[in-house]
């Protein structure tokens, strides 16, 4: 009886999916990176670049150059539940604050993803000594803004340089690192092959335990 028991529990293991829901994320998906701007005399959000990037494990767009020369540039990754930007450009940059929005928007290109549930940034406590700290002038409360399928990262404050100047000017601040809840994980209607496989298995082992056993 033990041994059907053993067999019996065995199988219903194995007859559980292998991945019984698809983990939330970024992964293998189809997501737009723009960069633009919005003048705020209401035509929103005009787009200057595009790219449509699928993420595999990660992806990223190296080189986002921002001017003809690329002097002015950002590496963007994707990754899982994760976004960051890094400014990776030769020459500094200092934005004004105008116009009202001039920055990236991250958005779902094909209705795949998951609805973005929360959106914080992940590198706001400054590590001394490290690359990788807050871009400066960047103000989460102020410059970050999402939808249930867009992200807004607004730079009309941000500044970078690569020599510390008084009061401002800071090389190791240099990135805006996200993290992005998903919400809720997307259940695969019927089980994979490898989990029906599974599934026979199990019960075959609990058939053949049930014939082994003692009768009573």
């Amino acid at each position: 009886m033990n041994t059907l028991l053993r067999a019996t529990t065995l199988a219903l293991a194995l007859a559980v999916p292998a991945a019984a829901s698809a983990h939330a994320s970024f992964a293998d998906h189809t997501v737009t990176v723009q960069y633009g701007m919005d003048l705020g005399l209401g035509a929103g959000f005009q787009a200057l670049q595009t790219f449509v990037v699928t993420v595999g494990d990660a992806v990223e767009l190296p080189a986002v150059k921002l001017n003809t020369s690329g002097s002015i540039s950002w590496s963007v990754n994707l990754y899982d539940t994760g976004l960051s930007l890094k400014y990776v450009g030769s020459g500094d940059f200092m934005n004004f604050g105008s116009p009202a929005f001039l920055g990236f928007r991250i958005a779902d290109a094909a209705n795949q993803l998951p609805s973005f549930s929360s959106v914080s940034v992940a590198n706001t406590a400054y590590v001394s000594g490290q690359q990788g700290n807050l871009i400066e002038g960047f103000q989460p409360s102020d410059h970050l803004a999402y939808s249930a399928d867009a992200i807004w990262l607004n730079l009309t404050e941000s500044m970078f340089h690569h020599h510390a100047m008084p009061g401002m000017g800071d090389p190791l601040r240099d990135e805006i690192r996200l993290n992005v809840g998903f919400a809720g994980a997307v259940t695969p209607p019927v089980p994979e092959p490898e989990s029906w496989a599974l599934m026979l298995a199990g019960l075959g082992l609990a058939g053949w335990a049930a014939r082994r056993s003692p009768r009573i």
